[in-house]
């Protein structure tokens, strides 16, 4: 077959089409003879071998265009140093098409480079959702779909994902956040090296033994995961999805694990081909020694949203316009935890992380994680139980600060139960109504379990899936979180661009951020103490809205808050208590106006607003 070599243009890395031709562009050792194979996508059969010479080098990056060869029926790999490798930078990954296919072993798990369209003539626009109205939702796409009431052919895929975001958006969510969607190995196998009779050495790789089923490690960071986009080409999928959710009113956001040895230059390169390919609205970037402060800065990310453990302060300071950067760690998850489950917890502490807050930037609070027990673990479980994972249990972490309430694991004891469920629904009010973005785990929302394992890594089945239960009590929680979100965007109070000064700085007549006890305006926190009143003033809400009290008690026994007198014409109204699903957003008008009995182990929410005429 005859074809034609020329020089590329060096723009994109990876291999593109444009008309007849593809253009090349790849990084390989200058100081040795550089190869493109081509190989017949079906058969894997070797069609073209072509010495790419230095005339098409800059540096250590290569260039060529070539024309004169069916390429919709190719795909390719990369020879240097009598080694052939998968280009790095490819956007279509070929081999990977089904989800743990371990037929693979057979050709040694091999992958090749495939090729996308050069022109991006995709005109979806970027979704901006203030940070003040983002709820986050962080899913797996896998585990989301697989237990979730979804027919076959959406099962574990990018279609599945597409059917429920009407549900996701019912229940207030705005943000979604995806475990990684980029082309990792799922399959986990074993090398060895091998002597030939030559005497020379080679890697074997061995029969698989279990599942990468997160996703985290090595990857192909340029191209979307083929086994999610089923059907069509994963470019093409990627982009319906992205599509679909902007169009849903949500924005997306994908988290990448990076280890320490990638460079900051390619790390950026990676993010901004997504941000220019897919319109991807933020990134959660997770590893260690990243280098932060050239990401915050790298000028293809200045609208982008930036979410991982800390970032410099000298990077924050120096942040304008709108927020952007986010601070996602686990600081508000154990205060809350240690608080809620009795385990010797501060409320002094925990109201300190529900009312962070910053101009420039801000937070992600969440009660749960990926790499922990599910929210209803914490209530269930007073140990892990990782021995499915095949480690002796030595794997997950150990600190929990989870309270099982007097039974490890499922009971069906109504005393347990109903002590359960009040501790989940404390759980959600103080991280759906802190100051910070609340982030709700895929599947916290209706009780899922992953039987006490806090390290799901390689559980690739029911244990690691988001079961979605059908069980009334199930139900009864999505319904609570849904009114609970409801309630957060009604009162921008709430969720405050700003940090609360804790002065009437406006002359309402109430400072913006009070807390109360058993008497009124006077907090007495020691380390004893484990009942609290914050009230909001919603007259300092982005809109004025209803004034807003929390009565959080976590002693044992019931507790008496005084309540805060209003000015004249507004009273105190009953919304909920955490004891109970009922949640009246109106409010009931209480007959004391003076105190509140809260239950122990609860939280108590009022509103405060003007009282009719009538009343």
């Amino acid at each position: 077959m005859k074809y034609r070599l020329s020089p590329g243009d060096f723009k994109t890395f990876g291999a593109t089409l444009d008309g007849g031709a593809a253009t090349f562009t790849f990084v390989s050792d200058p100081r040795e003879d550089v190869f493109l194979l081509l190989f017949d996508r079906r058969s894997g059969k070797l069609c073209e071998k072509i010495k790419v010479s230095d005339k098409y080098r800059w540096g250590g990056v290569y260039s060529v265009r070539i024309t004169g060869i069916p390429f919709e029926n190719r795909k390719y790999l990369i020879r240097s140093r009598d080694v052939d490798i998968c280009d790095e930078y490819a956007a279509i990954i070929h081999g990977r098409e089904k989800w743990m296919d371990t037929s693979r072993y057979k050709d040694q798990y091999k992958v090749y480079g495939g090729f996308y369209p050069a022109v991006d003539a995709w005109e979806e626009p970027f979704k901006r959702i203030d940070a003040s109205d983002m709820v986050m939702y962080r899913l797996h796409m896998r585990g989301y779909t697989m237990k979730h009431g979804l027919p076959a052919d959406k099962r574990g895929n990018y279609k599945g994902v597409i059917s429920l975001l009407p549900e996701l958006k019912d229940m207030g969510v705005t943000s979604l956040e995806f475990m990684p969607l980029y082309e990792f190995e799922e399959v986990r196998y074993r090398t060895h090296l091998e002597m030939d009779k030559g005497q020379k050495t080679s890697v074997v790789c061995e029969e698989p033994y279990g599942t990468n089923y997160w996703g985290y490690g090595d990857a192909y960071y340029f191209s979307p995961k083929s086994s999610y986009f089923p059907g069509v080409s994963p470019d093409e999928g990627m982009r319906e999805l992205v599509k679909s959710i902007h169009e849903a009113g949500m924005e997306i956001i994908l988290e990448f694990s990076f280890s320490s040895r990638i460079s900051g230059r390619k790390l950026e390169s990676i993010l901004s081909y997504w941000v220019g390919r897919y319109h991807i609205d933020g990134f959660h970037l997770v590893g260690e020694g990243l280098p932060v402060s050239d990401i915050c800065e790298c000028p293809f990310l200045t609208d982008i949203k930036i979410f991982t453990t800390s970032f410099p302060q000298n990077v924050l300071e120096e942040e304008r316009g709108a927020k952007r950067l986010f601070v996602y760690n686990d600081s508000f998850m154990y205060p809350l935890r240690r608080l809620v489950n009795h385990m010797d917890g501060s409320v002094a502490e925990l109201a300190g992380m529900m009312r962070r807050q910053n101009a420039k930037w801000g937070f992600v609070n969440y009660a749960a994680s990926t790499s922990g027990f599910t929210l209803f673990d914490t209530v269930c479980y007073g140990e892990k139980h990782n021995e499915a994972n095949g480690e002796d249990n030595t794997d997950g972490n150990n600190y929990n600060c989870s309270n099982n309430h007097g039974v490890e694991g499922p009971s069906t004891l109504r005393g347990v139960c109903r002590s359960r469920l009040g501790a989940v629904r404390n759980n959600l009010i103080l991280t759906i109504l802190s100051q910070a973005v609340p982030l709700i785990n895929s599947g916290d929302e209706v009780l899922n379990s992953q039987g006490g394992n806090n390290n799901p890594y390689c559980q690739d089945n029911p244990t690691g899936w988001a079961v979605f239960s059908k069980r009334k009590d199930a139900l009864a929680v999505t319904e609570y979180v849904k009114k609970l979100i409801e309630f957060r965007h009604d009162h921008s109070i709430l969720s405050q661009d700003t940090p609360f000064r804790e002065t009437d700085y406006s002359h309402y007549g109430i400072p913006d951020l009070s807390y109360h006890g058993r008497e009124p305006w006077i907090m007495g926190i020691g380390a004893e103490k484990k009942g609290l009143g914050v009230m909001y003033c919603g007259s300092y809400g982005r809109n004025e809205c209803e004034d807003v009290l929390l009565c959080m008690n976590f002693y044992y026994g019931e507790e008496t808050f005084a309540l805060p007198k209003l000015p004249e014409g507004r009273s105190w109204f009953f919304v909920n208590n955490s004891n109970s699903f009922d949640f009246n957003s109106e409010g009931e008008q209480l007959r004391d106006q003076m105190s509140v009995i809260v239950p122990g182990s609860s939280i108590s929410i009022y509103i405060g607003k003007k009282t009719n005429e009538t009343d």
